[in-house]
């Protein structure tokens, strides 16, 4: 068995050790004392500070409470069980009342209103949860479906339904006089149309039930997907719209229909006809009846009525062989009656018109025709009037029924009238016992016409509200988005550089609300928005025709590897100095540091017109594309690049400028484009100088490791090449990983000018394809410094520098900003003072005597060019150009070669 052997313990180890517990127990003790002192200070506290903590605790124990009690009821009302009981209680006061009905009598009416009111604890029970578990709840909407649904139940408790009949009826009228007046009936009518309607809000609860049990199903059936908030808010919207929409259907269309506002029944007409049809007949057998008494029972029926009388006639004298028909003891003409109703003041028989028609015919043919008359003189409808008759001769059997009377059945007596009789038309033209009476329904048929429209145009508000909430809702949290979203890809598609977001403007204060509630849709189209703007910010101009191509296709497959295309533009490199010692010093730093001068230069290039392209650590390629295909002598190294060229690509060319300060679409000339190129250079040159010196740079100048390196007064230089030429726009690298760049030697070109500012310690230098392109005002502006031959280019490179001697803080902010009348970025120019304040510093004839020299020494004539290079150091004695072409004459013996053409081969260019 193998054993573990353990080391002596050392002297070292012992004391530690020692060390260890002496202040273990020095601890202890120090924690008991501290103990019994807090113990003597909570015994000491005074009442005030007793009271303090026992409210605190108080107010915490309470919250805790409200937390419980909220918890609780969420378990209650989400559980199963509680969910499928208050879905049976639901379904039953939806349909018990009317099972009460239909299947048992008054002995089990009791049961129900028992369970009538255990329906109303339960929902109360289950608002009183919701409010304790929801915060929103209570007083919301639900709530107060939930309550006007609960307070439905009480309809059908029968001392409910008595105090709103009551109610509805109006206190203090008589029954019987209600019943005289035909209104008890209507009354009773109108007090269950009220609890029906009532009791139809309940059906919300179904609505209810089903999102309940939805939301269950959904969740059982995946529960691994997170409802979408515009999907719950949309849903919410919709139900509500919804159930108020239904709501709003189900108060008002009852009161819309004909029952609810016209009385359709004529009793009170037809039965005092037939009272006055016997009167004058049975009633008066013993011919004590007076025409007073009978006019006063006429005046009563015309008087009473609530519609106007267009015509009445009551036992009308009729002629049979030329003598009045005697069957009628007592008759009256219907222009007799018709007197009478019109002296009836205040009546309604002032309507009445004398008939034109049928006034010699008898029977009921004659009296049709007479009635139909009034109602043709009246211009009234076969819809619009409402005629109430009686046939038949009475007579009273004895004294003690003359006032019920026995209908006299013969064939002049004036039975029924049947129309499958064979002597039809002969009975209706023959002599009978008739009385008749038409009255006029026209206000009730157009208040009917008015109902009808105002129901179809309530039904079209209802719908139209509807459709345009619906759509409004759709609109703005779904549809809207998703259109947003399309116009952009297509906008993408057609210009892929087009600024992504959209003017804040475009939006209504719905949409702008919406756009802060975080729901998906908007999250969707923000991240598209941002897409956008990384695939420009990736891919830059060179990669616009990528993601145009790749956004236009109908296919979803990614396509990066497309064809190159050739274009025509102007290209700037421009590199940081020093960049591996500063990186060697900042370290993680370095990102930031480099960032700030991406920044500076970026900025300044989408100023003017154009865009970034390639940043390669501590260099950045910037370009401003002045077509697709060639610009007649700017494009080749052997192009002249002549003047006339120059008018001539800027009467048929249009440049397409990218940004610019006002972000909107603008089209300038070549020219245009190449003062603007130059420019934009000339602001980073400036805003470098003024960064180093208070700005954003100044804080790299104090970090230790920059100290120890490079001493104090530390500046970021940085060194700029421009060219124009032409190049292959497109994108390298494989399905997995590409750039979109240019590939070209005119691209190469602007690299190796950059570099050449070493060389000449010249900041800027330009060739004079480039110079040539721009406008003519710009070379009182330039020198040109060197002459050279280099590979790849087979003429001479005419390189030329823009000195910049004042860093003013104020260049560039009338070419860089929009004008505030003409609202347009005003073009570069030349002229302008401000290209001559970045240069006052410069002794006046530094520039004329640096030309000179450079025309001798091209002219071979170098010793008079050394005099004057000499006396342009005296001028500005860092002048690097004058110092390299005195190297170089010197190093050549101060005597042009016998082959000198005005050139020289420059190495490592």
């Amino acid at each position: 068995m193998s054993s573990i052997r353990v080391a002596p313990e050392t002297h070292a180890q012992r004391n530690l050790r020692e060390s260890a517990a002496t202040w273990a127990v020095k601890g202890n003790a120090r924690f008991i004392e501290r103990t019994t002192q807090n113990r003597e200070r909570a015994l000491s506290c005074t009442s005030t500070q007793c009271s303090c903590t026992a409210v605190a605790l108080l107010g915490s124990n309470s919250a805790a409470l409200g937390q419980r009690i909220r918890h609780r009821s969420k378990h209650i009302l989400e559980s199963g069980c509680f969910s499928l009981f208050m879905t049976f209680v639901t379904l039953y006061a939806l349909f018990g009342n009317d099972i009460r009905l239909s299947l048992t009598d008054t002995s089990a009416d009791e049961g129900f209103i028992v369970c009538a009111w255990l329906c109303v604890v339960l929902f109360s029970t289950e608002m009183a949860l919701n409010s304790l578990g929801y915060d929103y709840y209570f007083g919301g909407f639900y709530f107060g479906i939930d309550f006007v649904s609960t307070l439905s139940i009480l309809s059908e408790i029968p001392f409910v339904v008595d105090s709103l009949s009551s109610v509805v009826s109006g206190e203090g009228g008589s029954t019987t006089e209600m019943m005289k007046a035909g209104k008890a009936g209507r009354v009773g009518t109108r007090a269950s149309r009220i609890i029906r309607i009532v009791r139809l809000v309940r059906m919300v609860r179904v609505v209810k039930l089903y999102k309940m049990h939805n939301s269950n199903d959904v969740e059982m059936i995946n529960d691994t997907l997170e409802p979408t908030h515009v999907g719950k808010k949309l849903t919410e919207v919709t139900t509500r719209r919804l159930i108020l929409m239904m709501l709003t259907m189900i108060m008002v269309l009852p009161w819309l229909q004909s029952s609810s506002l016209v009385d359709n029944s004529y009793n009170f007409q037809h039965n005092f006809l037939k009272h006055l049809h016997q009167y004058p007949q049975n009633y008066n057998k013993s011919g004590q009846l007076t025409e007073a008494d009978f006019r006063r029972q006429v005046q009563f029926y015309v008087r009473r009525s609530p519609i106007p009388i267009l015509y009445l006639e009551i036992c009308e004298p009729q002629e049979m062989n030329g003598s009045v028909w005697p069957q009628c003891n007592t008759t009256w003409s219907h222009g007799m009656l018709r007197r009478w109703a019109r002296d009836n003041t205040g009546s309604s028989g002032t309507s009445m018109k004398k008939p034109r028609n049928g006034l010699k015919e008898n029977g009921v043919k004659g009296s049709r025709e007479r009635a139909m008359s009034v109602a043709k003189r009246s211009k009234h409808r076969a819809s619009e009037i409402f005629v109430s008759s009686h046939v038949g001769c009475y007579e009273a059997a004895d004294e003690s029924a003359q006032f019920g009377g026995i209908k006299v059945e013969g064939p002049t007596g004036g039975g029924r009238i049947d129309r499958s009789d064979r002597n039809f038309k002969d009975r209706i033209k023959s002599p009978t016992c008739l009385s008749l009476a038409v009255w006029s329904v026209r206000s009730q048929e157009r208040l009917l016409a008015g109902l009808a429209i105002c129901k179809t145009f309530f039904i079209m508000v209802v719908l139209v509200s509807a459709s345009i909430f619906f759509n409004k809702d759709a609109q703005l949290f779904v549809i809207g988005p998703i259109e947003r979203m399309m116009t952009l890809v297509k906008r993408l598609s057609q210009n892929p550089l087009d600024p992504t977001n959209l003017d804040s403007n475009t939006y209504f204060e719905d949409e702008k609300r919406v756009r802060d509630q975080g729901y998906e849709t908007i999250l969707l189209e923000q991240t598209l928005e941002r897409i956008g703007q990384l695939l420009q910010v990736g891919f830059g101009a060179a990669g616009a025709e990528i993601i145009g191509k790749n956004m236009n296709t109908d296919s979803g497959k990614l396509n990066p590897m497309i064809a190159g295309k050739k274009i025509t533009a102007i290209y700037g490199f421009c590199d940081i100095r020093q960049f591996t010692d500063t990186t060697e010093c900042l370290q993680e730093e370095v990102m930031v540091y480099v960032n700030k001068l991406g920044n500076l230069i970026h900025t300044a290039t989408h100023s003017y017109y154009g865009m970034a392209n390639k940043n390669v650590g501590d260099a950045f390629l910037l370009s401003w594309k002045l077509c697709d295909g060639c610009v007649d002598g700017f494009t080749n190294f052997a192009d002249v690049a002549s003047e006339s060229q120059r008018m001539a690509a800027n009467e048929t060319i249009r440049c397409q400028a990218m940004n610019g300060a006002a972000r909107t679409k603008r089209q300038v000339t070549p020219s245009q484009m190449a003062d603007a190129a130059i420019t934009a250079f000339l602001k980073c040159q400036i805003d470098l100088e003024n960064e180093n010196a208070d700005g954003c740079l100044t804080c790299y100048a104090s970090y230790d490791a920059v100290l120890c390196r490079f001493g104090r007064g530390f500046k970021i230089h940085m060194g700029f090449g421009m060219h124009v030429g032409w190049a292959i726009e497109g994108a390298i690298g494989s399905d997995m990983k590409i750039d979109a760049t240019y590939l070209s030697p005119h691209v190469e070109m602007s690299d190796r000018l950059e570099a050449s500012s070493k060389i000449f310690e010249a900041k800027l230098n330009m060739s004079h394809w480039l110079v040539n392109l721009a406008t003519p005002d710009l070379k009182q502006h330039l020198r040109p410094i060197a002459n050279i031959r280099c590979e790849g280019v087979p003429v001479p490179l005419l390189i030329y520098t823009f000195d910049v001697t004042n860093s003013d803080e104020s260049f560039g902010c009338s070419t860089s900003t929009v004008d505030e009348k003409t609202k347009v970025q005003p073009l570069v120019d030349w002229n302008d003072a401000e290209f001559k304040s970045i240069q006052r510093s410069l002794h006046p004839r530094f520039r004329r005597t640096f030309v000179n020299a450079f025309q001798h020494f091209l002219d071979g004539d170098w010793g008079a060019a050394k005099r004057r290079l000499e006396f342009c150091l005296k001028y500005k004695d860092t002048d690097g150009p004058s110092k390299y072409l005195l190297k170089f004459m010197s190093d050549k013996g101060m005597a042009a070669p016998l082959e000198w053409d005005g050139t020289h081969y420059l190495e490592g260019f």
